[in-house]
């Protein structure tokens, strides 16, 4: 009865809910990067959009994240990120360099780590509130509405023509990965989704255009090379 309804709604051109989360694309992190404070404030929201970004990750995932699950990758090419908690199941993401170094995920997190110090506890949190008086890296971590609400706050002070939402970075990686032709297969390894003909793919058609490289490796499978990442297509813009 249900599927009935469905089907009676698409065919009357029905459409119910808020509909598909507005994508944060790279044009839109070019301006907030551009309105970021020079200061530790700026490195960790920098930090924190790009990554969200690269790993196409989750707001709690995010703010999950430890120090010691992200590490260099030992073949020069960027990080390795190891998603120990996610709502589908635990992954570990490739994240490789930007071309434009103020857009990139792998100089961004670097940065950020410098300002923790350099004795920082391998358990403490990678993303953490800030003094807003000394602009000093304090101790407590994040919850998932805090990463969604800085997500929020810098795409208005950098007047976006759309108000990011939580699923906003995920949205518009798919989306510009999607303009250069990746298999949905990439993306649903990439964002930990399972696989289904829903899942990314419908998202993935709506837009055209753009390059670059990623590399996803799963816990239950080969490591699986993409040769396409939507941090790549910075080269090109």
């Amino acid at each position: 009865m249900l599927k009935a309804k469905v089907k009676q709604m698409e065919k009357d051109g029905e459409t119910r809910g808020r509909g598909p989360a507005p994508a944060l694309l790279v044009r839109h992190m070019e301006k907030v990067a551009a309105t970021l404070p020079n200061n530790t404030f700026g490195v960790r929201d920098l930090s924190l959009m790009t990554l969200h970004f690269a790993i196409v990750g989750r707001e709690h995932e995010l703010a999950h994240l430890r120090v010691r699950d992200i590490t260099e990758d030992p073949r020069g090419r960027g990080l390795i990120v190891d998603v120990q908690v996610s709502k589908i199941a635990p992954r570990t993401v490739e994240v490789s360099y930007g071309s434009r170094a103020h857009l990139c995920p792998v100089r961004a997190c670097r940065r950020g780590k410098d300002e923790l110090g350099q004795d920082v506890a391998p358990d403490s949190f990678v993303f953490r509130a800030v003094h807003n008086r000394w602009k000093t890296v304090l101790s407590g971590g994040f919850d998932p509405v805090t990463v969604g609400d800085i997500r929020t706050r810098i795409g208005a002070r950098a007047q976006l023509d759309i108000r990011p939402t939580r699923h906003s970075p995920r949205r518009g990686l798919v989306i510009e990965s999607a303009r250069v032709g990746n298999p949905d297969a990439c993306m649903e390894k990439q964002a930990g989704w399972a696989p289904a003909p829903r899942s990314c793919a419908a998202t993935a058609r709506e837009t055209d255009g753009c390059r670059g490289q990623c590399s996803v490796r799963s816990r239950t499978s080969q490591p699986a090379s993409i040769i396409t990442s939507a941090y790549r297509l910075l080269r090109s813009r």
